[in-house]
């Protein structure tokens, strides 16, 4: 009996946490709205909410976006903004599906494939110039500039 009684007392099951595309539906659905009802008064296209009940973040531009959707989705159904968001960056700490992992959050984000496309753009440049260069001097010109010395 007195090792019964140093036991740890059982603990309840965890409470499933509630993803917030999940939380936003049922939100939406007591409320009778439609997906297209929603997206008409956010000003959005229905993929971008039919994305946002489903937690499919890879289908929308980028974080920055995406929270602003959830704040202006959340607010619409009265649903307590900062909870929400909350949510997504917990997830996203979880499964790094908005960004990579390599980002440091408290540094401005670059967009690694805009950054090399200026050298791409510089290369292609340098290119069409050299080809036009050697095009240029490779034609003979229609008419004679006096250089020649066999007079």
């Amino acid at each position: 009996m007195e090792r019964e009684a140093l036991q740890q007392p059982e603990m309840p099951p965890a409470e499933p946490r509630m993803w917030p595309g999940k939380r936003l539906r049922e939100a939406r659905e007591a409320r009778q709205m439609s997906r297209e009802e929603a997206a008409r008064q956010l000003h959005q296209e229905v993929t971008i909410i039919q994305a946002l009940e489903e937690d499919d973040y890879a289908r929308l531009p980028g974080q920055t976006y995406v929270l602003g959707y959830l704040r202006s989705y959340a607010r619409l159904l009265k649903l307590p903004e900062n909870e929400i968001v909350a949510a997504v960056q917990i997830e996203r700490a979880e499964t790094n599906e908005l960004l990579p992992e390599n980002i440091d959050y408290d540094k401005p984000v670059r967009l690694g494939a805009r950054g090399h496309r200026g050298w791409l753009y510089l290369v292609l440049i340098v290119l069409i110039l050299t080809g036009l260069a050697g095009l240029f001097f490779s034609l003979p010109l229609p008419f004679d500039l006096g250089l020649s010395s066999s007079r």
